[in-house]
């Protein structure tokens, strides 16, 4: 009898779990649906929720601000940009090569997407990196770069915020005017400089090849596959409109 209580509860808290997370992604999906059709600042919390399909008050429950879910939002997409980094360039020999291309990377990943880009930009100025792993990945490339010589920096730290700020500089001249692949690597190629590399191994790694970007979206990964809930709910979009 304990045994089928207990299956009973197991079945009950697991499938209040996946209810949980489906309205969960339902939220952000509707949330990234109105900020492609209005942009962020002319999108509140309650005008989620209304997209969304939820009762007053209750999106409170999974968010407890505006700024909360933005933060949870940029998490995400920074963790499937990790993802992809390590799948693409841990492999390659040398320390400086791999922050290199990763920033060329993160540019262009994240700038090809106005809306995921338009979160980035507004979470990272304000927060600095959003995840542990994301400071540990870039940190740990620096470390082994200034380890073996290949840059000579008088702080990681500060370092690591100049590539920041390249980041975000070059993705907010993409959102205004566009920004190429040449000046991206162009941007690299003044980093690696700063950070002692002398210019002709800073132009030969700022012009290693990249791979083609996935076809998915960064902000896909954070609502992942959007179903209806058991309530009837209409599907929302995965992040795309």
């Amino acid at each position: 009898m304990t045994d089928a209580i207990s299956e009973g509860e197991n079945f009950r808290t697991r499938n209040a779990r996946v209810k949980r997370a489906r309205t969960r992604s339902r939220i952000l999906a509707a949330a990234f649906a109105l900020f492609e059709e209005r942009g962020i600042d002319a999108t509140t919390i309650d005008d989620v929720r209304h997209a969304a399909h939820l009762s007053r008050g209750s999106i409170y429950n999974y968010f407890p601000t505006f700024d909360a879910m933005l933060r949870e939002m940029a998490q995400h997409m920074v963790m499937q940009l990790n993802k992809e980094q390590s799948a693409n360039f841990d492999a390659l020999p040398s320390p400086i090569e791999r922050i290199c291309c990763n920033i060329r990377y993160s540019i262009r990943r994240i700038s090809s997407d106005r809306v995921g880009a338009e979160i980035m930009l507004r979470v990272l100025p304000l927060i600095g990196p959003p995840t542990a792993d994301m400071q540990e990945h870039a940190l740990r490339n620096i470390t082994a770069a200034q380890a073996e010589r290949l840059i000579d920096v008088p702080s990681l730290p500060i370092a690591l915020e100049i590539g920041y700020g390249l980041v975000t500089a070059l993705v907010q001249r993409g959102m205004a005017s566009g920004i190429t692949a040449k000046e991206i690597d162009a941007g690299a190629r003044m980093l690696m400089r700063s950070f002692g590399v002398d210019d002709a191994e800073a132009k030969r790694i700022a012009s290693l090849q990249l791979p083609a970007l996935p076809a998915m979206q960064l902000r896909q990964a954070v609502v992942g596959d959007v179903t209806p809930d058991e309530d009837g709910s209409a599907r929302a979009s995965g992040g795309t409109t």
